[in-house]
């Protein structure tokens, strides 16, 4: 009876330990769109401008029926609609971010309801399709 208490026990421990050891650490950030014509994500509170390659938990507060949240990486690699135009409320996405350029913005009014970050070691600052340096 002993023996088998004692495996039974750390057959236990050694499953807790597998699954603590398998966990995935996810970052949550923030993302709004609108009411009026403004774009943002953070973490923590400030601007996103640099993260470093893994998995990120995005909540979305999509506050206009007029706006979306679009999540794009630059070359096409990844793209996804967030939230949809006609969509208002809360929408919480995870999304695995890789080396690269990333942007985000409004579909129905991306020249102007737009933003960007990198992820890793890309250069921070580059000239979008616009002429416009970002």
């Amino acid at each position: 009876m002993a023996i088998a208490a004692a495996l039974a026990t750390a057959g236990a421990a050694l499953a807790l330990t597998a699954v603590a050891g398998g966990r995935t650490n996810v970052t949550t950030l923030r993302a709004t769109v609108g009411p009026g014509f403004t774009i943002t994500l953070t973490k923590n509170g400030t601007r996103v401008t640099r993260l470093a390659p893994g998995m990120y938990r995005i909540v979305i507060s999509d506050r206009s029926t007029i706006h979306n949240f679009k999540l794009e990486k630059s070359g096409g690699a990844f793209e996804r609609t967030m939230t949809s135009v006609g969509f208002k409320g809360l929408r919480t996405q995870t999304v695995r971010l890789t080396n690269g350029r990333w942007e985000y913005y409004c579909t129905p009014h991306e020249r102007t309801m737009k933003g960007h970050f990198v992820v890793g070691r890309a250069p921070l600052t580059t000239t979008d399709d616009h002429g416009n340096d970002g």
